[in-house]
């Protein structure tokens, strides 16, 4: 039987390269800051040029990869996001970087999109569990992409030739890498001519009451959608902001900032790596739980650090607790609906990364106003809802989508 290794291969360095890309901007962020004499408060407006960026293509994105195939979508998105990366470090003036981090954030989320949906369907026809697995080796790109800029900034390099070099080689590997992905059609064709998963998915079907499989989709998946809200805000603002914490509120510096990051990032990988196998031991709800409770505490940890060393300890454990909530939910929601694709990922994934996009701009404000302290402080206790919100509305859904 086949186990199409090479489209997952293929697909899994798809998400690490989406990965080693924007972390190699993350570092960058307050250098912008400091170059453009950016408030907290205006690096929050820029970082909501990018959040809007998101939001105007997440209605399109999935829709369009159901329609001419996810992987189409992957070839043609990923060639403008690693060019869309590298512009705004070269902005001169507010309105320009603006401009620059709206491409950034459309090109992302059309290439998110597009390969989370092909990463699902090569889930469904491998017939197990690889969505965390995936979201490791976006967080294995982050962990390289962070380490590499660190490394850039500490040698005697000019920083403003970083992203031009790295992109370029993550621009070729990402041509190569999207030639053998898997068709939409091709799975699509595989899971119709495999009886036995059709069989299968009949049964789980049936086991959800008529009311359940009349209910339009959006209100199936809404709390799954609620949770990855809750969750990619806090990783939108751990992304965004940690760096400019640790430079501005404890005196490390570019070079220890970016330390920092690239713990968080190692943190993530090493979860999201074992996560498939977490999930399928204790289950989706335990896991999910334990998650929300590392995230708020390694988020609280950040904010009370006195030094930047104990704000990298925050990183690392927020980094676990953040690592498999995203990919979590988009294979418990395929599975609990039986759809797969752009089909789950436009509802999930569109509210998961609203929320990482809009997460930075409304801590950027509350940053001016109250401190960044206080704004880490927030973003801590809003990780710890995503408890009342699965003991309210998911444990049915996480129980029927079983640990498969």
């Amino acid at each position: 039987m086949q186990n199409y290794s090479q489209p997952h291969n293929r697909v899994r360095t798809i998400f690490f390269l989406h990965g080693a890309a924007f972390s190699s901007w993350v570092p960058h962020i307050p250098l912008v800051q400091e170059r453009l004499g950016l408030g907290h408060d205006e690096l929050g407006g820029i970082l909501l040029a990018a959040a809007i960026g998101v939001l105007a293509v997440m209605p399109i994105a999935g829709r369009l990869s159901d329609r001419i195939g996810s992987e189409l979508v992957v070839r043609y998105s990923g060639l403008a996001y690693f060019i869309a990366v590298g512009i705004p470090v070269f902005m001169q003036s507010y309105v320009s970087i603006s401009v620059a981090m709206f491409a950034l954030g459309f090109s992302g989320a059309f290439l998110d999109v597009a390969m989370n949906a092909n990463g699902l369907n090569v889930e469904r026809v491998k017939g197990r569990s690889i969505m965390s697995g995936l979201h490791g080796c976006w967080s294995l790109g982050g962990f390289a992409g962070a380490g590499i800029a660190a490394a850039w900034f500490a040698l005697p390099f000019d920083n403003s030739y970083h992203l031009p070099v790295i992109l370029s080689v993550f621009l070729i590997a990402h041509i190569i890498a999207q030639t053998k992905l898997l068709p939409d059609r091709d799975a699509i064709a595989i899971l119709q001519d495999n009886q036995e998963t059709a069989d299968h998915a009949a049964t789980g079907n049936a086991g959800m009451s008529g009311a359940q499989k009349d209910r339009p989709m959006f209100l199936m998946l809404l709390p799954f959608g609620v949770c990855a809200f809750i969750g990619q805000f806090g990783e939108g603002v751990i992304t965004d902001w940690a760096t400019v914490f640790m430079n501005s509120e404890l005196s490390s510096g570019a070079t220890m900032a970016a330390v920092g990051f690239a713990i968080y990032s190692c943190a993530m990988a090493a979860t999201r790596l074992s996560g498939d196998a977490l999930v399928m031991k204790f289950g989706r709800a335990p896991v999910l739980l334990t998650s929300s409770v590392l995230a708020s505490l390694g988020t609280f940890i950040i904010a009370l650090s006195p030094h930047y060393i104990v704000a990298w300890i925050g990183c690392g454990i927020a980094g676990t607790g953040l690592a498999v909530i995203l990919p979590l939910l988009l294979s418990a929601a395929s599975k609990a609906t039986g759809k797969g694709g752009g089909a789950v990922v436009s509802i999930i994934a569109a509210t998961g990364y609203s929320a990482i996009m809009a997460g930075p701009p409304i801590i950027g404000a509350i940053g001016q106003v109250a401190g960044l302290v206080t704004a880490f402080a927030i973003t801590a206790s809003f990780l710890a809802l995503i408890i009342p919100v699965y003991l309210l509305t998911m444990r049915a859904r996480l129980q029927f989508a079983s640990n498969g």
